[in-house]
């Protein structure tokens, strides 16, 4: 068979424990995402959304398990990832414009020591504009809205021009319109067969938002097709005693016609 058309998943995870001061924070994780999908990774507060995407990155240990991207190792394969932090791990007094900080996501691809050329300022030009902050290239990121501040660095993520993306709450602290331009675009990108990850809180936008869905809970509850996984009983699983908080959510999967375990097809809209 001829390896180069073989299709690997994009993300694999197999056994996958994370433990601080020995207490498990996730616990066997064991998953796989195919290329070119927008996934969301939804669960309650402390339930291990931002530490899986970052051991998944090599960012934080691991107490057992492996992790591959494309069937490589991660440290292997680095250049084709990019990350988008949750907005309030920022530094926004740091001294940059908005140009700056675009420009960062380039550096991967410079090399040691190596200045900016004239083909990276056009790909963080084209990227700006992408998100609507062309007008904003000399602004100091420090008088930034919230909104705005977001779409710089989803801009610096896309000037990486990764193969795989991953996304700490993109959507906290902004306004619906930046809400929609940042869906849109990362719709535009999974056509293009990227594949994105995102962590996200908002279970009312999921099934608008997402191909697949990772339910998670310190364990993996549920990993699959929206449509598929979002259900009643993985939302209870998943979210426990509070999901008295959200009946509005079980009325918006009946409304919808998702499917339950007895695997009712949902209604195409």
């Amino acid at each position: 068979m001829d390896n180069e058309n073989i299709v690997y998943p994009a993300l694999e995870v197999h056994d996958l424990t994370v433990a601080f001061d020995r207490k498990p924070v996730l616990w066997n994780i064991d998953l796989t995402l195919p290329e070119g999908k927008l996934v969301g990774i939804v669960g309650p507060n402390g339930a291990g959304k931002s530490t899986l995407i970052k051991a998944v990155m090599g960012l934080l240990p691991l107490s057992s398990g492996y992790v591959k991207l494309f069937d490589q190792p991660i440290n292997d394969v680095r250049k084709r990832i990019s990350y988008v932090p949750q907005r309030e791990s920022v530094d926004w007094d740091f001294p940059a414009s908005v140009l700056d900080v675009v420009l960062m996501g380039r550096y991967s691809k410079l090399g040691l020591f190596k200045r900016p050329r004239k083909a990276d300022y056009d790909v963080a030009l084209d990227c700006l504009k992408k998100v609507g902050m062309e007008a904003y290239i000399n602004r100091q990121i420090s008088q930034l809205s919230g909104g705005q501040q977001q779409r710089t660095f989803l801009a610096r993520a896309l000037a990486q021009q990764a193969d795989i993306y991953f996304m700490d709450e993109p959507f906290a602290g902004v306004d619906a319109a930046t809400e929609k331009a940042i869906i849109n675009l990362l719709r535009t990108m999974t056509e293009a067969k990227k594949t994105v990850i995102v962590v996200h809180h908002d279970l009312q936008s999921v099934t608008q938002y997402f191909d697949w869905l990772l339910m998670l809970n310190t364990r993996l509850i549920a990993c699959g097709p929206t449509s598929t996984v979002f259900t009643q009983q993985n939302l209870q699983e998943t979210y426990g005693g509070k999901l008295t908080l959200l009946s509005d959510v079980g009325d918006l999967i009946r409304r919808e016609n998702f499917p339950n375990r007895e695997g009712v097809t949902r209604k195409v809209l």
